[in-house]
């Protein structure tokens, strides 16, 4: 299943290289990328592994913008994805900007400390106001990290969607707890932050970065988080609300991991859940048969599951958009054939009469960087354009790579480029 060493950064590429600047990594992707052959494609969530990767510290790595992209793309460019870009903590921005107390490390990302939640009683909310997003928590370095993506072509906000956030600033326990036994107060938790806490900070990313779209992520509106019944009742109406009032600021928003089917109890997988979080994510995109297949146990479920969801679609010549996730614990224990056997399962489902991209779900920091070569050359091979008929008889070789510094060196060449 091995190939010749890649030892040329160009090895599959020798033309158009031209935008290539050694110094910068953002050039990296684009040129790696250009007249690459039409396939499916794969980008990452990455951040704590790319920062492992790259011996960085988190203490630059999540506070430095230049150096978080630079390591972003380099690792993006090192393992071959379609993308890259910074992608950095998403979740913890607003949470930190409005006070809640956080945990630090040397080797992780900053994360909300769920012992100390800022919302502790009704009268917590009420003394909440919109912080003063340019001198609050790390907002800067959210900015910049915005600004220098849109030179990759990624001209999108980023923020943490409404659910998850109450949950971050509320506990998620003690939020579930709300919407059953006092609703009222809930519903004037996710009023504060649909009407006036996230509009202001879109607004900020607009006006600083130029954005008009903000991508917002939800993992802890995921199932079994929560199920569908209260998807329908509490997140899909205030994720309209929020994008009601960013159309008054000429904005918008897209919400991803929301209504996730992430059951990790494989004998209790059930299809018609899984059915009612597909037409969920559905209404997260405005009716479009966009669906994210993200951080559930897709190397066991049974795929046949999603085909029969997907069989109207098909018949009335409609293509989903399908974003198909690698598990994370499967990409760090492997083995590679098992990780490869589960991309070959999900092209041969949908690729063919689908539109398939692959992302690779949270990589794990210690993840062995075979293990993800191996992904990203089964993805590419396997989903080469048109999807061959019979994806058995293809052979996947994956060449042998030189360490990412080593990568870097070959690159940057006299540049001088340190990630550190």
């Amino acid at each position: 299943m091995t190939g010749k060493k890649d030892k040329g950064f160009f090895a599959t590429t020798e033309t158009g290289i031209q935008d290539l600047d050694p110094s910068d990594p953002k050039t990296w992707c684009i040129a790696r990328n250009r007249n690459n052959p039409e396939w499916v494609k794969v980008t990452a969530q990455m951040h704590d592994h790319a920062m492992t990767l790259a011996g960085v510290p988190a203490s630059r790595f999540y506070y430095d913008a230049r150096t978080h992209v630079h390591v972003m793309v380099a690792v993006a460019a090192y393992y071959g994805f379609d993308a890259g870009r910074g992608s950095y903590d998403s979740y913890n921005i607003e949470a930190e900007a409005l006070g809640q107390k956080m945990i630090y490390s040397p080797g992780a990302m900053p994360t909300v400390d769920n012992r100390e939640p800022l919302i502790k009683t009704k009268e917590d909310l009420a003394k909440l106001r919109v912080p003063d997003w340019l001198n609050a928590g790390r907002v800067r370095f959210a900015l910049d990290v915005i600004k220098m993506n849109a030179g990759l072509g990624l001209n999108r906000g980023y923020f943490c969607a409404p659910f998850s956030l109450a949950a971050l600033l509320r506990s998620y326990s003690q939020l579930i707890r709300d919407m059953r036994r006092d609703p009222e107060f809930a519903h004037d938790l996710f009023s504060f932050l649909v009407d006036e806490v996230l509009p202001s900070y879109l607004a900020l990313q607009k006006e600083h970065c130029g954005t008009d779209v903000g991508l917002g992520s939800d993992a802890w509106a995921a199932f079994p988080n929560l199920t569908p019944k209260l998807l329908e009742e509490w997140v899909v109406p205030y994720t309209q609300r929020l994008n009601d009032n960013l159309k008054k600021q000429n904005q918008s928003a897209i919400f991803v991991a929301g209504a996730d089917y992430c059951e990790m109890r494989i004998e209790s997988f059930d299809a018609g859940i899984m059915g009612q979080c597909l037409d969920i994510q559905k209404k997260f995109m405005g009716g479009a048969p966009v669906f994210i297949l993200g951080m559930g146990a897709w190397d066991q479920y049974p795929l046949e599951a999603v085909q029969e969801y997907l069989e109207p679609l098909k018949k009335e010549g409609t293509r989903a958009v399908i974003t198909c996730g690698v598990p994370a614990q499967l990409l760090r224990n492997g083995p590679t054939s098992s990780i490869q056997d589960t991309i070959r399962r999900m092209i041969d489902a949908f690729a063919r009469d689908h539109t398939v991209s692959f992302w690779l779900a949270n990589i794990p920091s210690d993840t062995p960087p075979d293990h993800i070569h191996a992904a990203v050359a089964a993805i590419h091979q396997y989903g080469r354009l048109p999807i061959a008929e019979h994806l058995e008889d293809i052979e996947v070789k994956v060449p042998e790579r030189e360490s990412l510094h080593e990568f870097i060196e070959n690159v940057s060449g006299g540049a001088g480029l340190s990630l550190e």
